[in-house]
């Protein structure tokens, strides 16, 4: 281990973390002085978690973790990731438009390129994806959940790879036994710049026999835009370009024949169609664009499992078997990346030539396809708590095959005929290459990943109050790819190419936990987290030089990358159960990491093991009843990510901060409900998020390169009539319209804006 890592900026940083836990508690020491004798509607609820596979208090789990029930998801309109790293200390996020581009990071973790830093699950089955250029992470569609759980640090004993940060856990409503019941919702919003919006839901629970169930779920949304097109003139000819629509079902079914044997199903589809990205021009007025080709994108996933739990006597055998299946069209504007580009080379005069074939809409088709099975088995012993015994433990073991498909086709549309005008000759006489149907580059590629695991996870009680867990993971992974390229832009590149890499990572894991009393948990951790290696797209043989002076080895593939993370917290119920407050410090050191690698003199981006990192800072969570009726929710993270060792064709220098971290989060929030009548319960919530600065980029040059800090405003207040609730409510209710992010996408710098003022009503009904 790393023990001599304390700089005096680390003192300093945690003498920040515990000032702002002191404040924490100073803040409500007051109030919770007079707290009267807590009751069962008056305590904060005890969360039970299945974070380590196995049904557990919180305060048990010696891990950083954070609870966002399916209610407080609904009543806050935590819709997608940047609402959920709002709401979550130490998650982050980018994005470069719409839904499905969004890039997440736990811990200061961050990496766009190569694997994963962060593992996505729906219930037990992994959604994970590696990064991809076109395509962001997955999001289940938030409706009808229990609850979703974020695991902070690395993950890899019993979630594997890519759990590098953590790991976040969307866990589904189930199906109840005897039960006829459902309830059905109908929102509608109006969005300032934008159009009305509207949201249905409808859940339906139905008992089939006496020993089964079954549960449908079902969504549909349309959000109206908010961002216009604007013409060569500048005057608005399309207004609300990015609205999008969105479909979703679950399905569930649970027969539970005997009190030892019980198998669930669950089935879930989703899709998302944009009509454009939502995303401005800098230069133009607020919320517009002036793109020539529009930028479709269609998002589907399909994803059924199964789950069988079977009892023999004391041990519980689990088998989960699961596939994943994601696939994202979309559309580019390559007008600048392809079209000027093609201009350049055939009139490097820059003159009238050029400027015609410039203009010429360019169009980038892409499709990423991801389909995963995956296969697990778990034998476990009863918890400590469910035995009584000193100990408890779990084995188990994983399968997976992974395979993703990318399809990338380049257009220039009209370029024949203009040429043919404009010279009076062919493209091919031109370039070099035909290009039929305007089509000057494909690259289709398939990549195969398979790993097969096995894992194990105990504890045992050395004392009355103090638990030792040990777990270790073993991967053996096989990663293949091939390429079929061709075309202009494909030039001095082979037509075919193939690459394969292989590597064995062992994940080890050590926690201890210390029950200083009945309402007070002492836990500290050190635990292994790696991403599995892949392989680049074949290079051009200009490339040839650049990757020879950047000392690369193999351009062709990168390596598996590793970190070691370093944790200790407290988890707390105090006062009867009317203020829970947890607090967790950190510090990861991580290795070779999978990053963007430019080759300067021929313009292509590869990934490799390129420099190192750290990534340290802290979180607190503190919960408290203040009265029977008004509830105290307080949040924020502190996070110090930096390079310590950059590598040459990065962009970044010793020091540099990771990309899009924010130094600082913090979220207040306060819900009061109480009876106006006997019928009658009127509720009242409002909750501030504060987001600091962080880097969008290493270069200083660039538009991105320190990110502002902005604060959102949301609230909401409403009645609940026997079964029926209705709330009034908005989001960024002071209308923040800052630009937070400047991505660059295909040479262009563009800006991504908070959406502006929401304000609807929303109906929910349960029978």
């Amino acid at each position: 281990m790393h023990m001599n890592f304390v700089t005096a900026r680390q003192r300093a940083l945690k003498t920040r973390l515990l000032a702002a836990a002191a404040l924490g508690l100073m803040g409500v020491a007051a109030p919770v002085a007079a707290f009267a004798q807590a009751t069962d509607d008056t305590m904060v609820p005890e969360l039970v978690v299945t974070a380590q596979k196995r049904s557990e208090n919180i305060r048990d789990v010696p891990v950083s973790i954070s609870v966002l029930t399916g209610d407080q998801l609904a009543k806050q309109h935590v819709a997608n990731y940047a609402d959920l790293a709002r709401s979550t200390p130490g998650l982050s996020f980018s994005n470069t438009g719409s839904s499905g581009l969004s890039r997440i990071s736990l811990r200061g973790i961050s990496s766009a390129q190569g694997s994963a830093t962060v593992g996505i699950y729906l219930n037990d089955i992994s959604l994970t994806i590696p990064n991809q250029f076109f395509t962001g992470v997955t999001l289940p569609r938030l409706f009808d959940l229990d609850h979703v759980e974020v695991l902070r640090g690395p993950q890899g004993t019993l979630y594997g790879d890519s759990s590098l940060g953590g790991t976040l856990r969307f866990i589904t409503k189930g199906p109840l036994l005897g039960v006829f019941a459902g309830e059905a919702s109908a929102e509608g919003s109006k969005t300032d710049a934008g159009g009305a919006n509207y949201k249905l839901e409808g859940v339906v629970n139905a008992p089939v026999g006496d020993n089964a169930a079954f549960r449908l779920a079902v969504q549909r949304e349309y959000l109206s835009g908010f961002i216009d097109h604007v013409n060569s003139q500048g005057v608005v000819d399309n207004k609300n370009v990015d609205a999008e629509r969105t479909t979703a079902v679950r399905a569930s079914f649970l027969w539970n024949p005997s009190d030892d044997l019980k198998v669930t199903s669950t089935l879930q589809w989703q899709q998302t169609a944009s009509d454009d990205t939502g995303i401005t021009k800098l230069s133009l007025g607020k919320f517009q664009e002036n793109r020539p080709v529009r930028e479709p994108s269609e998002d589907t996933l399909f994803a059924p499992s199964v789950t069988v739990e079977k009892r023999f006597g004391d041990l519980t055998f689990t088998a989960i078997s699961g596939y994943a299946y994601r696939r994202f069209d979309r559309q580019f504007d390559g007008t600048i990346y392809d079209s000027d580009y093609v201009a350049s080379v055939i009139d490097d005069s820059y003159g009238p030539t050029y400027e015609t074939i410039a203009a010429l809409p360019g169009i980038m088709r892409n499709t990423d396809a991801v389909a995963t099975y995956s296969q697990e088995f778990r034998l476990a012993s009863p918890s400590l708590a469910e035995s009584g015994k000193r100990y408890e433990w779990q084995v188990g073991a994983y399968f997976a095959k992974q395979k993703i498909t990318s399809l990338d086709h380049e257009y220039v549309v009209g370029l024949d005929a203009t040429v043919a005008r404009l010279l009076g000759t062919t493209t091919q006489d031109a370039i070099g290459y035909a290009t039929p149907g305007g089509l000057i580059g494909y690259f289709n590629s398939v990549r195969r990943n398979n790993q097969v695991a096995l894992f194990a996870e105990g504890s045992f009680k050395v004392t009355d109050k103090l638990k030792a867990t040990v777990g270790l993971r073993q991967v053996r992974a096989t990663s293949q790819y091939a390429l079929d390229e061709g075309g202009w832009l494909a030039d001095g590149a082979p037509a075919r190419d193939d690459a394969s890499t292989r590597s064995t990572p062992l994940t080890p894991k050590f926690a201890l936990t210390y029950e200083a009393s009945d309402s007070v948990s002492l836990y500290a951790n050190a635990a292994k987290g790696f991403r599995l290696g892949g392989q680049n797209n074949a290079l051009t043989s200009f490339c040839a030089a650049d990757v020879k002076s950047l000392g690369l080895a193999d351009a062709k593939s990168y390596q598996s990358d590793s970190l070691w993370s370093y944790e200790g917290g407290a988890k707390t119920r105090l006062f009867g159960g009317r203020v829970t407050f947890n607090a967790s410090a950190f510090y990861i050191d991580w290795k070779n990491v999978q990053q963007s690698v430019r080759l300067a003199k021929c313009g292509s981006v590869i990934t490799g093991n390129a420099g190192d990192a750290r990534s340290q800072g802290g979180e607190l969570e503190l919960r408290a009843m203040l009265t029977d009726h008004l509830t105290l929710n307080l949040s924020g993270a502190i996070t110090d990510a930096k390079i310590t060792k950059a590598s040459a064709g990065t962009g970044a220098v010793d020091g540099s901060h990771l990309l899009g971290v924010p130094e600082n989060t913090a979220s207040i929030g306060l819900d009061y409900n109480r009876p106006l009548t006997n019928r009658v319960d009127g509720f009242f919530s409002v909750n501030w998020s504060h987001t600091g600065e962080s880097s969008g980029a290493y270069a200083t040059t660039s538009q991105d390169y320190r990110r502002p800090s902005y604060d959102l405003v949301d609230a909401s207040l409403g009645v609940d009539i026997d079964k029926v609730e209705v709330s009034l409510f908005a989001k960024n209710l002071l209308n923040e319209d800052k630009v937070i992010q400047k991505p660059s996408v295909l040479f262009i710098t563009q800006g991504l804006v908070l959406q502006p003022r929401t304000i609807g009503l929303n109906v929910r009904a349960k029978f």
